[in-house]
C-alpha cells in the first residue's frame, strides 16, 4: 500500500471515557488519506477494548502496544512506526474539528513549509473557551513566517495543533524526552530550526477538561512531583531559546514569569516546605536566569513573587500567595 498523506499518532493510557470521541473525531476528518496510530502505553482499564472496536471498522485505525513508559515514549513509538508524509499527534482524550487536518495538511501542500499551526479551543461539557495563553498568537492566516518574524509563535508550545512535514521531524531529528510536560521543549526547536512555518487562524484542535476518570497532568498541576516536573519543562525550554534565538529570552521569561511560575506558586496553598523545596528549588533557577530589565517590566504583585522566590522567602512567599493569587 502506497503511504498516506498524514499519519496522526495516538497515545492512549487508560482514557476510557474519552477515547471513542477522540478516534471518532479523527476518523471523520475531511482530509481521508490518513492513518491512525493508537499507541497503548498499558492501559489497565476499558480503552484498548474501545479503540480495537473503532480498527474493526475502519482499516486506517491501527493499535500498537507498548509497556507503560509514559507520553513521551508512547508518542516516540509512534513515529517510528508511521508511514505518513506528514505527522500530527492528538492526545486521547482531546477531539480534532472535522476540517482541522486538511487545512493544516493543505496549507503546507501549498505553502512547503515544514509546520502548520493552528488555534486551539478549551471545552468541558458546558463551555468551549479560547485559550488565553494563545490571544494574539493565530489573529491571522499567515504563510510561510517564522518565530523569529512573528515573536508571538513562542507562546505556540504544544504538539497537537500542528502537522509536520515527516522530512523535517525525521531531519531535525525531533523527540519527545521529558517524562512530563514534554512538549515545549520539542514545539520550540521545531519552531526555531524550521525553514518557514505556516500560522492558521482556523480552530483546529479542541483541548478537554477532564471532568471524570483519571485528572489530566494539568489538573494535578499543583502536585509537589507535577510542580518539579513543570519547572524542568520551563528551563529545558529557557535553555532551548537562549541557545539559538536570544532575542527571544525576554518574551518568553515575561510569558513564564506572567504564567507558569505565578501559576506554579499556588502549590503554596496546598504542600508544606518540605514537600515543596525541589520545585522552589527549581523554580529559583529560573528566576536566576530571568533578566532583571524582564522582571522591571512585570506588575508589583509578579515582581514580588519574583522577589521573594529569589530570596528563599518561603514564610513570606507563602503568605503573599495566599493573599494575591
Amino acid at each position: 500500500m502506497p503511504p498516506p498523506v498524514l499519519s496522526v499518532i495516538v497515545p492512549m493510557y487508560d482514557v476510557e471515557p474519552y477515547v471513542a470521541a477522540c478516534l471518532d473525531s479523527l476518523v471523520g476528518q475531511e482530509l481521508r488519506d490518513l492513518e491512525i496510530v493508537v499507541v497503548d502505553d498499558g492501559s489497565t482499564d476499558g480503552s484498548r477494548a474501545l479503540a480495537d472496536a473503532v480498527v474493526r471498522r475502519d482499516s486506517r485505525v491501527r493499535v500498537v502496544e507498548q509497556p507503560n513508559a509514559g507520553l513521551s515514549a508512547a508518542r516516540n513509538t509512534g513515529v517510528r512506526v508511521a508511514r505518513g508524509r506528514y505527522l500530527a499527534f492528538c492526545d486521547s482524550d482531546d477531539i480534532v474539528p472535522p476540517s482541522a487536518y486538511a487545512a493544516l495538511v493543505g496549507s503546507l501542500e501549498a505553502s512547503g513549509s515544514d509546520l502548520a499551526s493552528g488555534d486551539v479551543r478549551r471545552f468541558s461539557s458546558t463551555e468551549t473557551r479560547a485559550h488565553h495563553g494563545y490571544k494574539d498568537t493565530f489573529e491571522h492566516d499567515l504563510r510561510r513566517t517564522h518565530i523569529r518574524r512573528r515573536a508571538a509563535l513562542v507562546r505556540d508550545r504544544m504538539v497537537w495543533n500542528k502537522v509536520f512535514r515527516r522530512a523535517f521531524w525525521d531531519e531535525r531529528r525531533l523527540e519527545f524526552s521529558l517524562p512530563a510536560f514534554e512538549d515545549a521543549p520539542v514545539m520550540m526547536r521545531a519552531h526555531l530550526e524550521a525553514s518557514a512555518v505556516d500560522v492558521l487562524a482556523q480552530v483546529v484542535y479542541l483541548w478537554r477538561v477532564r471532568e471524570g476518570g483519571v485528572p489530566s497532568i494539568t489538573q494535578r498541576k499543583y502536585e509537589p512531583a507535577v510542580f518539579a516536573a513543570r519547572m524542568t519543562m520551563v528551563l529545558d525550554t529557557y535553555d532551548v531559546i537562549a541557545a539559538a534565538a536570544p532575542e527571544l529570552v525576554d518574551l518568553y521569561a515575561d510569558d513564564m514569569c506572567r504564567g507558569d511560575i505565578k501559576d506554579a506558586l499556588r502549590a503554596l496553598k496546598s504542600y508544606d516546605d518540605d514537600s515543596l523545596s525541589h520545585p522552589l528549588a527549581l523554580a529559583r533557577t529560573f528566576v536566576e536566569r530571568v533578566p532583571p530589565r524582564v522582571v522591571d517590566g512585570l506588575p508589583a504583585t509578579e515582581r514580588q513573587l519574583l522577589e521573594l522566590l529569589a530570596q528563599a522567602d518561603t514564610s513570606r512567599l507563602r503568605q503573599l500567595v495566599k493573599e494575591a493569587i
